[in-house]
């Protein structure tokens, strides 16, 4: 299994309630063009207030999709977690993100994306899927995100992959779980020859 593969799998980018009525929900989908180098033109878009032009390469990444939706929906509250996890959660992938917000009361409320990731290179055009969700507690806020990555490996191959990045191998059922030292947990789910994962992370900020 390559590297980059491996990598995005166990969300290497990661640093670290309430239901929404039909009437208090914002909600914006973008997509993001994996940058690059060294022309800055993968940026993501934004509407005509939130445009920016990043000087370098790292500024560009910085200007991510979930960073312009916490500013159109003035999330402050977990702005910094829920742009944490949207990094995270699609590594250096192309993707679209969906994200709802409550319009009358962001900082007291949850927000929620859905992201459509469209492969890296390295994982042979298999195409994913994740959520981010965060919500203040307290002064705090706490997040999770979610990511299902298609893997062209057997789940023992995988599993053993992972374990040899200092995981620790478990079972939910019959299903092979692997805990990852930055606190992901993996669940590995057998197809055919192939072998899906679905990894889980909690942060809080």
């Amino acid at each position: 299994m390559k590297k980059a593969l491996l990598l995005t799998l166990l969300l290497g980018a990661v640093v670290l309630g309430g239901v929404f009525g039909p009437d208090v929900i914002g909600q914006a989908a973008e997509k993001k063009s994996q940058p690059a180098a060294p022309a800055p033109a993968a940026a993501a878009k934004t509407t005509a207030e939130e445009s920016a032009k990043p000087q370098d390469q790292a500024e560009a990444q910085e200007a991510s999709v979930f960073a312009a939706h916490a500013r159109e929906g003035k999330i402050g509250a977990c702005a910094n977690v829920f742009t944490t996890l949207g990094r995270g959660v699609v590594a250096d992938e192309t993707y679209t993100a969906k994200t709802q917000w409550n319009t009358k009361a962001a900082d007291a409320h949850a927000v929620a994306s859905l992201v459509a990731l469209d492969g890296a290179q390295d994982a042979q055009g298999q195409r994913g899927a994740g959520m981010v969700f965060a919500a203040p507690v307290g002064r705090s806020c706490e997040g999770t995100l979610v990511r299902v990555t298609p893997v062209k490996a057997p789940c023992q191959a995988v599993s053993a992959e992972l374990v040899n990045q200092k995981g620790q191998a478990g079972s939910l059922g019959d299903l092979p779980t692997v805990a990852m030292p930055n606190g992901a947990q993996v669940v590995l789910v057998p197809l055919d020859q192939s072998c899906v994962a679905m990894t889980s992370l909690s942060i809080s900020g």
